[in-house]
């Protein structure tokens, strides 16, 4: 009886499993801000549940997405670049508001008041969706982190078609 060779792990580059962690990481460290901040909550109303739900499942998706970048599949770059495409753009506009980072941000933006003000932003993994906010603040800004995370599994995708 011939004994089958095991088949060799295939080999995820240093740079493909440094973006496996910071997915995994930040997903991670978002879901236990938000599982922290929930007995803090008084009298949580449904939109404030629904917004709980929405973060749990973003911050779940970085989490798996970091787990299938460590499998190297060509599907975990399409859903890693999701994750951070949704990470990109901050925002607050009439009301509405919305912001999701995994991870860091290094952010550039600005808000809109009788004058413009620039600002640069450093944050750890956050969330916030809001719907006719009373304190609509208005503002825009760019992750830049993210702008590199895309690049680099863009980059680290076809580097691994052309293999």
């Amino acid at each position: 009886m011939k004994q089958q060779q095991p088949i060799a792990p295939k080999r995820i580059s240093p740079l493909v499993l440094s973006l496996a962690i910071y997915q995994l990481a930040g997903g991670l460290i978002g879901l236990g801000l938000f599982l922290k901040l929930i007995p803090q909550l008084q009298n949580p109303s449904t939109s404030t549940w629904v917004g709980i739900a929405l973060a749990a499942v973003l911050y779940t998706f970085s989490i798996l997405c970091g787990f299938l970048l460590f499998q190297g599949t060509r599907r975990a770059f399409t859903l890693s670049m999701a994750n951070q495409i949704l990470q990109v753009l901050s925002f607050g506009i009439s009301g509405v508001a919305y912001n999701y980072v995994a991870g860091l941000k290094l952010g550039i933006g600005v808000e809109f008041w009788e004058s413009w003000l620039f600002k640069f932003r450093l944050s750890l993994s956050s969330f916030n969706f809001s719907v006719g906010a009373e304190n609509s603040l208005s503002f825009v800004t760019v992750n830049l982190l993210a702008l590199v995370c895309i690049y680099l599994l863009e980059r680290t995708r076809e580097d691994s078609k052309n293999r």
